[in-house]
């Protein structure tokens, strides 16, 4: 009880000093790049909130209970992680990225009228999703690349 009150307190005070969020999805067994994760939110003067791909759930909560502009960001499985937050919040993100989303992973949100960027590495490679392709470069070290070459993270 103690552990639930800390983190609503938590949630609470990050939604009132933060004009915008960048929020991110893990991939399966919370696979991510924190780092490259929180440098690309500073990039976007956002706040960075991160959850695990199966999570979407408490994503929509925390969007629907603040009126806040974000972003959505999906690594690996939690490019998938997206499409149930865009089709249960009360209003829409201004942009959403995905980085590394398999193969099949249905990552064509741009149905949605919103601007998305994909980059997959080679186990997306035969996604049809609108993207850019990057040979190369390990699932692992996925994030990071696309931050230095594609999104100006420094």
């Amino acid at each position: 009880m103690r552990t639930l009150f800390f983190i609503l307190l938590l949630v609470t005070q990050n939604s009132f000093a933060c004009d915008k969020f960048v929020i991110g999805f893990k991939g399966i067994n919370d696979l991510f790049d924190s780092r490259a994760f929180n440098q690309y939110a500073k990039k976007q003067n956002a706040c960075a909130m991160t959850y695990s791909w199966n999570q979407a759930h408490l994503a929509v909560k925390f969007i629907n209970r603040n009126n806040k502009q974000y972003q959505l960001y999906g690594y690996s499985k939690g490019a998938e992680s997206i499409k149930h937050v865009l089709k249960n919040v009360k209003h829409k993100p201004y942009s959403i990225v995905t980085i590394g989303a398999y193969h099949t992973a249905q990552v064509n949100y741009g149905v949605y009228g919103i601007e998305t960027r994909n980059y997959f590495d080679s186990s997306g490679r035969r996604n049809v999703a609108p993207g850019v392709h990057i040979s190369n470069v390990s699932h692992q070290a996925i994030q990071s690349y696309v931050n230095k070459h594609y999104l100006g993270v420094r």
